[in-house]
């Protein structure tokens, strides 16, 4: 074994296993949620009067402070900056398929995923994974609104997650996806 580039080999080798064996500590038994401390922390356990009709109606009105102040800085920009108010202050489709709106847990969302396809792939819409949304405990109470329309043609969403306690939109956005013909 003369060869140095072998002898550099095996050192590489010996060296990044032994640091890879040594460094991995031993973790404990707790879970990742007994850890976190979230923007917004569980409140599973409190009761919310206001129901997600009443709530989607003042958030239409622009009723609270937080709304008002959106509402505010979206008039305030040049109309070319300007994105659509709709999804700033979430809205209903007018001609949408299927029109949701649900007052759940942050976890209870992702089994609302609606599956679509392009006509090549199948894929879910909104396709939320709590796990990417580490600021909102799993056990958080929220209003959940999900408007799409799906044709043989297009499909199109749009939905939004507002806390209940604070009225703050957590998550939201739209889609719209084209299909492509059946052979």
């Amino acid at each position: 074994m003369k060869n140095p580039f072998l002898i550099s080999l095996y050192t590489f080798i010996f060296l990044f296993s032994l640091s890879m064996f040594l460094g991995n500590p031993v973790y404990s038994q707790t879970t990742l949620s007994d850890k976190m401390e979230y923007l917004y922390p569980a409140n599973k356990e409190k009761n919310f009067d206001e129901t997600v009709d009443e709530f989607y109606q003042a958030l239409r009105d622009v009723k609270y402070p937080g709304h008002q102040e959106l509402y505010q800085r979206y008039m305030q920009k040049p109309k070319s900056q300007q994105r659509h108010l709709d999804t700033v202050l979430y809205k209903e489709m007018p001609d949408a398929s299927i029109n949701i709106r649900e007052k759940l847990l942050f976890n209870e969302i992702e089994g609302l995923n609606y599956i679509i396809s392009d006509g090549n792939i199948l894929r879910p819409y909104p396709d939320i994974d709590i796990n990417y949304h580490q600021t909102v405990s799993p056990d958080r109470q929220v209003y959940f609104f999900y408007s799409f329309k799906d044709t043989e043609k297009e499909f199109r969403g749009r939905y939004a997650i507002y806390d209940i306690k604070t009225k703050e939109m957590v998550a939201g956005g739209g889609t719209y996806m084209p299909k492509s013909p059946t052979h």
